[in-house]
């Protein structure tokens, strides 16, 4: 929102005295530190005790639920960013920094320790054999559990074409909603593109769907949309034809030789690709957490290669066990980078890789919230969103796939993946499963 001069000072935006930085810092590394049970726990937690009547009332109920409302709009970690959120309502700019911070800092360190230790010992066949042997398809039923409740809110979110139950849960669908989902996921089984590119198609589609009157009446907008969007898609298809021209204009004389080898020498640079790819990884996982998956197996597991599809496998399981959002997987993928060069380098990387990921989100809410809220209610922009929702749960599915092709290897996995899908959709904790998958495996190694 906007003040009378223009000026894009928010109303909410509070004062960074010392006490309230204390208060802020406080607050966030309890959640930090217990807030195991996923964003509804900690955005619950949130309002509980810093809304309204409550002891610190840091806000009023329409101030919390606005911000949540601009958050859930916004791509990365909804409850993080929430968080951000009453840093800034509390203590401005500063206070934001410190919510975030605190609100992750646990949760990094609980996610270097277990780094350190799967590493150390992950293939020892008492880990390798029994503990990662039954955790691997829990992560998948938690995947899975996971996109249920997605597609449960997203289908039912235009039209509704029909209704059931499933197990207690009513489910409206909206047939074309179920159509993007359906494509998205094989989309990504097949051809496994960039998401971006999924979610920007699917919200042009829900947009010709459901609002084809305002494109019939603003065709010039629309079609120069079209025009870049198309030239963005064109540059991003011939990427490798790109790379190998600027590679041959590296051998070349000249000012094009020297700038070519240049950003040769950069991109091959791997603290350089870390940062980018993690910046643009947390500036596009809409729809939450689970969206980091096939970002992260289309670019670390198949475009760099960094990690191997089981070891990705078991970092998702590592992020799970932690109190913070599945986003500190990163830190998980920049530690096992940079292990090469030793533990302190591999820390290093681990913060690197998270910070970049999360600077996203502190932008997003110090720098562009004000704007975000003035367009949040666009007809326009709420249909195209629609259209990304149903994306989103697609592309999560689609990437699942070939995660299951390594953790579901016989009918005792497949059994436990279904288990863990069930328990987790009826309210059972993502640690909790976690942690008894791993008895199961152990005493499946021990026994048999």
């Amino acid at each position: 929102m906007v003040d009378e001069t223009g000026s894009p000072e928010y109303r909410y935006k509070g004062s960074p005295s010392s006490a309230n930085l204390r208060e802020i810092a406080r607050f966030f590394l309890k959640i930090g530190f217990v807030g195991f049970g996923g964003p509804l726990v900690h955005i619950a937690m949130m309002e509980d005790e810093l809304v309204g009547e409550s002891s610190r009332e840091w806000s009023d109920e329409s101030t919390f639920m606005e911000g949540l409302a601009i958050c859930n709009m916004l791509p990365g970690p909804a409850s993080t960013q929430l968080g951000i959120f009453m840093g800034w309502v509390r203590g401005g700019t500063p206070g934001a920094i410190v919510a975030g911070s605190c609100f992750m800092l646990p949760a990094f360190a609980i996610i270097i320790a277990l780094s350190y230790l799967y590493f150390a010992y992950g293939e020892l066949p008492a880990i390798q054999n029994g503990l990662l042997y039954a955790v691997n398809p829990v992560v998948i039923g938690l995947i899975v559990g996971s996109a249920y409740s997605m597609a449960r809110s997203a289908l039912g979110q235009a039209e509704a074409d029909f209704a059931f139950e499933i197990g207690g849960d009513s489910w409206t669908i909206d047939v074309k909603l179920l159509f993007l989902l359906v494509a998205a996921l094989v989309a990504t089984v097949l051809f496994n593109p960039n998401p971006v590119l999924e979610f920007a198609v699917a919200g042009v589609v829900a947009l010709l769907v459901y609002r084809r009157e305002w494109v019939a009446s603003n065709l010039d907008r629309v079609s120069l949309a079209a025009i870049v969007s198309l030239s963005l898609t064109g540059l991003y298809l011939a990427r490798d034809r790109i790379v190998d021209l600027a590679s041959s204009g590296a051998r070349r004389t000249g000012v094009y030789g020297t700038v070519a080898s240049i950003v040769g020498t950069l991109w091959a640079n791997t603290w350089l690709k870390l940062v980018l790819f993690m910046l643009y990884t947390g500036s596009f996982i809409y729809g939450g957490g689970l969206v980091l998956i096939p970002f992260i197996e289309k670019y670390v597991v198949i475009e760099f290669g960094w990690m191997d599809t089981a070891t990705f496998v078991d970092g998702i399981a590592l992020g799970q066990l932690t109190p913070g959002p599945v986003v500190m997987t990163t830190a998980f993928v920049g530690y096992e980078l940079l292990l090469p060069q030793g533990v302190p380098m591999a820390v290093l990387g681990a913060f690197v890789a998270a910070l970049a990921a999360f600077a996203p989100s502190f932008v997003f809410i110090v720098a562009m919230f004000p704007y975000v809220a003035k367009v949040r209610d666009n007809p326009q922009v709420r249909i195209a969103l629609v259209g990304i929702n149903a994306a989103v749960v697609g592309a999560i599915l689609g990437a699942t796939v070939s995660l299951a092709r390594e953790a579901i290897i016989d009918p005792l996995t497949a059994a436990l993946a279904v288990a863990t899908f069930v328990l987790f959709v009826r309210g059972v904790q993502a640690a909790t499963l976690i942690l008894g998958g791993g008895f199961v495996g152990f005493a499946v190694f021990y026994l048999l």
